[in-house]
C-alpha cells in the first residue's frame, strides 16, 4: 500500500512539475524589470541582479534573500493564488509604488490548465514501440474513460491468438487532465469463438495529458514487478481538431 501511495503521489507531483514554468526578473539600474508579471500558482520566479548591490524582500516579510554585490540569482516558487510584493530593502521600503520606486508586483492567479476531454478519443501510441498502442473512449458526462492496451509478453512466433499476446485494459474515473486507473489482464478466449475470458487486476496506471497531442502513461504492475512511463502521442495526426474546440469552449 505505501508503495502504490508513493507511485501516485510521484505522478501527480509530476504533472504539476511539467505545466509549471520559470519567469526572470531581472535587478538593473535601480529597477526590477519587469516590475509587474502575472503568473500561475506552481510557477517560479527567478530573480538575477545584474548590477549593483541589491536584494529581494517581500513586502510581508515571508521570504527575501541576503544583499550582495552583482552577479546573483534568488528563486521563490509560488504556491498559492494572491498579490505579492517585493522591494531592495537598499534602495526601497515595503509598500513603496512599483511605478517609481524598486519594488514590483507579482500577481499568482490559478492556471486554467488543460483538462481531458471527449476529443482525446481514438488511437495513442509511442513511435519507440510502434506496433503497441491504446485506444481510449472517453464519456465526459460522468468524467470516465477506458483504454485498450494492445502489448506482449514475451517474443514469439506470430499466430493469431497467441499467448503471448497481452490484452490489457485500464477503466476509470478522470479529473483535470489525470487519471489513476486499475489495469486489467484479460486471457483466455479464441479469436471468433464464445470462448470465456477471464479478466483480474494487475496493477496500476496513472494517465496525464499535456494537450490534445502528448500524454504519459505510467504503470506497475505486480506480477511481474514492473514500472516505467510510456509517451504517448496520436497514432494519426491530425485528428486533434475536436479535442482543440472543446479545449477552448471550457475555457471561456
Amino acid at each position: 500500500m505505501g508503495a502504490k501511495l508513493g507511485w501516485a503521489l510521484f505522478w501527480l507531483l509530476l504533472a504539476a512539475s511539467l505545466q509549471a514554468e520559470e519567469v526572470t526578473v531581472n535587478l538593473r539600474n535601480f529597477a526590477f524589470v519587469p516590475n509587474d508579471i502575472t503568473i500561475n500558482v506552481g510557477d517560479t520566479v527567478r530573480f538575477v541582479n545584474q548590477s549593483g548591490f541589491h536584494d529581494v524582500r517581500a513586502d510581508d516579510g515571508s521570504f527575501g534573500n541576503t544583499a550582495a554585490a552583482a552577479p546573483w540569482e534568488f528563486t521563490r516558487t509560488f504556491d498559492s493564488a494572491g498579490e505579492f510584493f517585493v522591494f531592495c530593502s537598499i534602495h526601497s521600503v515595503a509598500g513603496a509604488s512599483i511605478n517609481t520606486s524598486m519594488n514590483a508586483r507579482i500577481n499568482v492567479v490559478e492556471a486554467p490548465g488543460f483538462a481531458i476531454n471527449q476529443g482525446l478519443s481514438g488511437a495513442w501510441f509511442n513511435p519507440a514501440t510502434s506496433g503497441q498502442g491504446i485506444l481510449f473512449d472517453i464519456e465526459p458526462g460522468s468524467q470516465f474513460i477506458f483504454g485498450a492496451i494492445f502489448t506482449y509478453d514475451t517474443a514469439a512466433a506470430a499466430k493469431l491468438g497467441a499467448p503471448e499476446h497481452r490484452w490489457l485494459t485500464v477503466q476509470g474515473n478522470y479529473q483535470g487532465n489525470i487519471a489513476q486507473l486499475p489495469i486489467f489482464l484479460t486471457s483466455g478466449g479464441v479469436f471468433d469463438q464464445p470462448v470465456p475470458t477471464n479478466t483480474v487486476p494487475i496493477g496500476n496506471a496513472t494517465l496525464i495529458f499535456d494537450s490534445c497531442t502528448s500524454a504519459t502513461l505510467g504503470y506497475e504492475l505486480d506480477d511481474p514487478p514492473l514500472s516505467g512511463q510510456i509517451p504517448l502521442q496520436r497514432v494519426i495526426a491530425g485528428t486533434e481538431g475536436l479535442c482543440q474546440q472543446l479545449d477552448a469552449a471550457a475555457a471561456q
